[in-house]
């Protein structure tokens, strides 16, 4: 496997900045015509008010950005069930189904909201093709791009490898993000640009400071680089809450690269010089650094990141990435959250675009094509 230096991290830049240049137009291209978002917005408005369940449903990686806006949504009193789940709640007649899917044509997820209709239950969706059956089939949605716009790749020039669904799935968690804000705000337009731009502002700084100190991201890129096809060693992603659901994220897109990562079911197979990678925006979530220290008796590599480089997550690591978005007052979030007003996730959301960056500089590093990587994405939907 070809290896070239990284000690230049023009696709890491370069994807990441795609990725945030078509989230703003994204929602640049909602907030032309905010008619969809505020339906959107009023559907869910609508369960919340009448009692009634909401039910989210998706594949891969689209799943975990329904689960994630799906815990959002909790935290602003709505209830909700993710289908496929094994405490999966029945779909009755006037619950909503929230479908999210690039493709529009994921079997499962199509097939769920089919029979959802049967049931006589609301559908919307997150989708990136209208002409698709899922695009059809739903009373309200969102399209959210899954390719490069044409302006956006005028402004940028030639694409980076940003694998598969990368665009759709974390512009879907932008543009969530800014839907449950708009939702808790009360003025759904005024929420969802505020919550918007909250988090927008915490990738911008996050990337001036990785700009001004290049090297921890340096050497978690070479890190990770050892750890790929036939090492014969094992790395494990590890996040609670939210950061659990980011950390699946990440997992799903580090085994396209041929790198060996476990489950959390396989955590008692560890050995010595394995490598976790611990996700906390606060820094001392109990559970997470519980497994920082079970890794670190092993011993092995632990590295992580986290909104806090003084904070106990960042000084038990060996290489640790600073990410805006954090707020002091959620230090303990995972305590506190019922006592707390809703908190724009900003964390979770650089922290995904961050490691998906990683992605594609690793795969330019490894000589590994985006053709290759998708013969690794899971064909059985």
């Amino acid at each position: 496997m070809t290896k070239i230096s990284t000690n230049d991290l023009s696709s890491f830049y370069s994807a990441y900045e795609l990725l945030i240049s078509q989230a703003k137009e994204t929602v640049n291209d909602i907030n032309e015509n905010p008619s969809s978002l505020v339906e959107f917005c009023k559907c869910l408005e609508n369960v919340k008010e009448m009692g009634n369940q909401l039910h989210i449903v998706g594949m891969g990686r689209s799943g975990k950005v329904g689960m994630l806006i799906g815990e959002l949504l909790k935290n602003v009193g709505v209830k909700v069930s993710y289908l496929g789940k094994s405490l999966a709640r029945p779909v009755r007649e006037n619950d909503v189904v929230f479908g999210v899917t690039g493709s529009g044509w994921t079997n499962f997820t199509a097939n769920a909201l089919r029979d959802s209709l049967r049931k006589r239950a609301n559908i919307i969706a997150f989708t990136g093709n209208n002409r698709s059956i899922v695009g059809r089939l739903v009373d309200s949605k969102v399209v959210i791009p899954r390719g490069y716009t044409k302006k956006v790749r005028k402004q940028l020039g030639r694409a980076p490898l940003t694998p598969m669904g990368t665009l759709f799935e974390l512009s879907s968690l932008l543009v969530g993000i800014g839907v449950v804000s708009g939702i808790n705000d009360g003025s759904i337009v005024k929420g969802f640009n505020e919550g918007i731009n909250e988090v927008l502002g915490a990738a911008e700084k996050t990337l001036s400071k990785i700009k001004n100190d290049e090297e921890p991201l340096k050497q978690f890129i070479r890190t990770i680089e050892s750890f790929s096809e036939k090492s014969g060693k094992n790395v494990y992603l590890f996040g609670s809450g939210l950061d659990s659901i980011l950390a699946s994220m990440a997992s799903i897109r580090l085994s396209h690269l041929k790198i060996d990562v476990k489950s959390n079911y396989d955590w008692r197979f560890r050995r010595k010089n394995d490598l976790l990678i611990a996700l906390s925006g606060s820094g001392v979530s109990t559970r997470t650094l519980e497994r920082v220290m079970g890794a670190k008796a092993m011993p092995m590599k632990v590295m992580s990141l986290t909104s806090f480089p003084k904070s106990k997550l960042a000084l038990n690591s060996e290489i640790f990435l600073e990410i805006e978005g954090r707020p002091e007052k959620t230090n303990s979030y995972l305590q506190q959250i019922s006592k707390l007003h809703y908190f724009v996730p900003s964390f979770e959301y650089v922290a995904s675009i961050t490691l998906d960056a990683v992605v594609a500089q690793l795969a330019l590093d490894l000589g590994i094509s985006e053709s290759e990587m998708e013969a690794e994405h899971a064909n059985i939907e």
